[in-house]
């Protein structure tokens, strides 16, 4: 079955054209889903939550990806810890609900116990030679940076994750993550193939048509040149831009934002980038009116009028503007299936905001995206589907496909 898979694959990577969409089969094939899972998905650090989400002792919350469940749970002050969400005597799920609190872990089949740190306390009737220390429960790799939980499925040792997101500990910094607080999550189950999730988010070529209330609070100069990041838009659209782009940074620059940008290649481990630009003029924040919906973000002490976007992966992504922030994961869980999940923050120390408010803008985009994603897996189970080419405002699509082949073919 594997060397058929293998086959299949390989047949597939020919058909493949720059600059051109993917066959069918990248979309909708059970092979090539687990293909993905195996060489991509399973050997990334994903973010999982914020560590706002688990304040005490034992509180946890459960990150499904793929087949899997991982058990993301405080051990204390400290500590977080991330485990298989199996328990080790016959295998069932260990814990059922999506989040709650926990003193110990206990399986509710057949009542063996685990402690925090995932170490089996208690077994009943077990044979004389049974060895607890030998059951633990199985661990997922995990790290917190900036308040920001990673996790990564690889059962080899991971990619080295301070080589990989070092980078970016200036800007997370600035933004104060590390003490900020999830205020409202939201998900949106997409009926789409992940990398058409990811594919649409990557670009802005369907923005003016598709996203009227998005394309409100910014300027259209900027929608055009770097409306989905970097390396997004036509040549002339960037060169366009850059005088407003360069005057925005050293206005924002002056007020202590750190400025700078990062534009992985197809080479890279993670297909990292980062974006800062000015929001649309009059607006001081990505709201419909362009007012604050909570008060300003980590180390500020001003509006300074801009926005954010880091892509940590292609499954994790950041957009942040002055007084909060949105941490939106891409999950892959079957072949035509992707959690879309939009979590929203304020500064820790934020007391009078409206959720309703901040939320508007990515709420009613991301209820967009759903539609037009999941039309495009319609159409792309067409007989008649082929493969289209891209726009010259799909440039950073042609970056991730050849990141996402590289990958899938040397994975």
């Amino acid at each position: 079955m594997l060397m058929d898979r293998k086959a299949l694959i390989g047949d597939l990577l020919a058909q493949t054209r720059e600059g051109y969409s993917l066959p069918q089969a990248f979309y909708a094939s059970p092979d090539v889903f687990a293909a993905d899972m195996d060489a991509i998905v399973s050997r990334k650090w994903l973010i999982a939550g914020h560590v706002s989400q688990i304040p005490g002792k034992g509180d946890y919350f459960l990150f499904k990806v793929g087949g899997e469940q991982i058990l993301i749970v405080r051990e204390n002050a400290d500590t977080v810890r991330a485990f298989y969400n199996v328990c080790r005597h016959r295998g069932s799920t260990l814990c059922s609900a999506e989040s709650g609190n926990a003193r110990v872990l206990v399986c509710p089949y057949h009542a063996w116990s685990f402690s925090l740190d995932g170490s089996l306390l208690s077994a009943r009737l077990m044979p004389e030679d049974f060895d607890k220390a030998e059951h633990s429960l199985h661990k997922c790799h995990v790290r917190v940076f900036h308040g920001l939980i990673f996790v990564n499925l690889s059962e080899a040792e991971p990619e080295d994750f301070d080589a990989t997101f070092a980078e970016l500990d200036p800007i997370l910094d600035y933004h104060g993550f590390a003490g900020a607080k999830v205020v409202h999550v939201g998900r949106y189950p997409t009926a789409a193939n992940w990398k058409l999730v990811v594919e649409n988010f990557l670009e802005c070529y369907h923005c003016v048509p598709a996203h009227p209330e998005f394309c409100s609070m910014h300027p259209p100069e900027a929608l055009l040149a770097v409306g989905a990041g970097p390396s997004s838009g036509p040549q002339e659209a960037v060169e366009k831009y850059a005088p407003v782009l360069e005057a925005w940074e050293a206005r924002a620059e002056a007020m202590g934002r750190p400025i700078y940008s990062i534009d992985d290649g197809p080479e890279s481990t993670h297909l990292r980038a980062m974006i800062q630009r000015s929001i649309r003029d009059g607006f001081l924040t990505e709201t419909q009116d362009g007012q604050p919906a909570s008060s300003l973000m980590g180390k500020r002490s001003d509006w300074d009028l801009g926005r954010m976007h880091v892509s940590f992966s292609p499954f994790s992504h950041i957009v942040a503007d002055s007084d909060f922030a949105m941490l939106f994961r891409f999950t892959p869980r079957g072949p035509m299936q992707t959690d879309v999940d939009v979590i929203w923050l304020v500064d820790g120390a934020a007391q009078d905001y409206d959720v309703g408010k901040m939320t508007w803008g990515w709420h009613t985009t991301t209820m967009q995206d759903k539609q037009i994603t999941e039309d495009n897996q319609t159409g792309i189970l067409s007989s008649r589907y082929q493969p289209g080419r891209y726009s010259t405002q799909e440039r950073a699509l042609v970056t991730f496909q050849n990141w996402y082949l590289r990958h899938l073919k040397h994975g």
